[in-house]
């Protein structure tokens, strides 16, 4: 029985996130028009243009109280990863973000001096990443600030990297450090905790996120990479959608996730696993993508080149079905963690 037929004795907690978004689909055409490429179920959406490259778009929405609260980002910080997620999303395909749109849901009595200080940052990751505002929206919000980005951007067709061609036997690699941005909303929540500058990259993973956009870029010019995603709602949650749209299954490696050390020592002194971080804490905006076995030194050549820093083999595409873990004591299905939108259990406010 579908999600059409069963949705309306429903409310949407029953339903969740994933559910969701596939009732809306189904609601939609059934085949795609002519002029998209791409629609529900990627970083982006790809549109056919009447040049040589496609367009593509992505739109996210930050809601306060959900994704932040004032305790935990400053409005410089707010203006910034507003539009850093959205960054994310064109670097995941490969592209070159340009051309945003912004609309704000605000309450009346906010201070002129947050749109000063939202827009500062909002403009400091604009002019880093060569995009131009074009346009948006602003309506009165009675009670909480919500903020809505919709980012275009263009790749060359042959150089797009969609979530669904991962193979099995695939290598599984991702870009930096993971459970950075985790670790900073822990210390954030955490008055408690001595935030010493020990930290201090950990705090601006989670305020300041900066995407990997030129690695994505070469990646997708490359012509090596089969599959790709960036890291928001965590690696093992991530991973499924790549997993199920290439009909694939996929093992970690528990020990070669890598964690910066900075990370694994708070994790030790907080009594924490580090390892839940950097699995299900999201918001590392790094890209998570697969690629034959045969390009393992052309992945670490082309990595260090661009960002100095190679990206890490952490495991591969199987055709079992479900996530695995390895650790030295076996291999145990991985859950999908991380956050979870319309969840009966919300994890903590991101």
């Amino acid at each position: 029985m579908g999600l059409k037929t069963i949705a309306n004795n429903k409310n949407l907690n029953d339903l969740g996130e994933a559910d969701i978004i596939q009732f809306i689909q189904e609601k939609g055409p059934s085949r795609l028009p002519s002029h998209l490429k791409k629609g529900i179920g990627d970083d982006c959406a790809v549109l056919k243009t009447d040049g040589d490259r496609p367009l593509l778009v992505t739109t996210d929405t930050l809601v306060e109280g959900i994704h932040f609260t004032n305790q935990t980002l400053s409005p410089k910080a707010l203006g910034w990863k507003a539009l850093a997620v959205n960054v994310s999303d064109i670097s995941a395909m490969g592209g070159t973000p340009h051309t945003a749109f912004l609309s704000l849901g605000i309450k009346p009595e906010t201070n002129v001096s947050f749109i000063e200080s939202f827009m500062a940052g909002f403009q400091a990751i604009s002019d880093k990443t060569g995009i131009v505002l074009a346009g948006g929206d602003t309506v009165e919000s009675p009670s909480f600030l919500v903020i809505t980005v919709t980012l275009l951007g263009d790749c060359l067709p042959e150089h797009v990297v969609y979530r669904c061609g991962a193979r099995e036997g695939d290598d599984l690699w991702v870009t930096g450090t993971l459970g950075n941005a985790a670790a900073g909303l822990f210390l954030l929540q955490n008055k408690q905790v001595a935030q010493s500058s020990e930290f201090k990259s950990q705090i601006r993973a989670h305020q300041k996120p900066m995407p990997p956009l030129e690695v994505g870029k070469a990646l997708g010019e490359s012509g090596l990479v089969h599959a790709m995603i960036d890291i928001s709602d965590g690696i093992a949650k991530d991973l499924a959608h790549i997993c199920e749209q290439s009909g694939v299954g996929a093992v970690l490696q528990a020990a070669e996730i890598p964690i910066s050390p900075r990370v694994m020592k708070l994790a030790a002194e907080m009594g924490k696993n580090p390892l839940d971080w950097a699995l299900h804490g999201g918001e590392d905006y790094e890209l998570l993508f697969a690629a034959s076995p045969a390009d393992r030194q052309k992945i670490i050549s082309l990595t260090a080149k661009v960002s100095n820093i190679p990206a890490t083999r952490i495991g591969k595409a199987i055709r079992q079905q479900g996530i695995w873990l390895e650790t030295a004591k076996g291999r145990d299905r991985l859950g999908p963690g991380g956050y979870f939108h319309f969840s009966r259990s919300p994890a903590e406010t991101r």
